[in-house]
């Protein structure tokens, strides 16, 4: 499996999170959900292009924080290889970052689960498995600030 994380050029040096840990934090997500093989890319970009993808894939207006897209249905011609996308907008994320008093970097890796949980299979249609996917999110979100810290 392979994880890689890139960056539109409007929202380009914008992202603080270490890269090469959250390409490991996410393969980490991706193997605890029962995921073992693929290629998936994170991408950053800003409110811009996240309200096109928003209006062209799930038909509503304005900016959304995360979509996330699996690709293994479509064909390989199409998708080269790679079998998932997560879309975070960051300007999105700094906003929600500061409505919630958390850091840009904890809201950032919160929004980066949440679409990988999605890619995995994880649905949030009723309160219960919103509950649930929140509950999730948080304890890997806790874990990825918490790795190494207890050495």
């Amino acid at each position: 499996m392979k994880v890689n994380i890139l960056e539109s050029d409007e929202v380009e040096g914008l992202l603080t999170v270490d890269r090469e840990r959250l390409e490991e934090y996410a393969f980490e997500v991706l193997s605890k959900s029962g995921i073992a093989a693929g290629e998936y890319n994170i991408v950053f970009i800003g409110d811009e292009y996240m309200t096109e993808l928003n209006r062209l894939y799930k038909d509503s207006q304005g900016p959304t924080d995360v979509l996330s897209f699996s690709l293994e249905d479509v064909p390989h011609d199409f998708s080269e290889g790679v079998s998932g996308e997560v879309y975070v907008s960051l300007e999105r994320a700094g906003r929600q970052a500061g409505e919630l008093a958390v850091p840009f970097d904890e809201e950032v890796v919160r929004l980066v689960t949440h679409g990988l949980l999605h890619i995995a299979g994880r649905v949030h249609d009723t309160d219960e498995e919103y509950a649930s996917m929140v509950q999730d999110t948080e304890k890997l979100v806790i874990s990825f600030f918490t790795a190494g810290s207890e050495q």
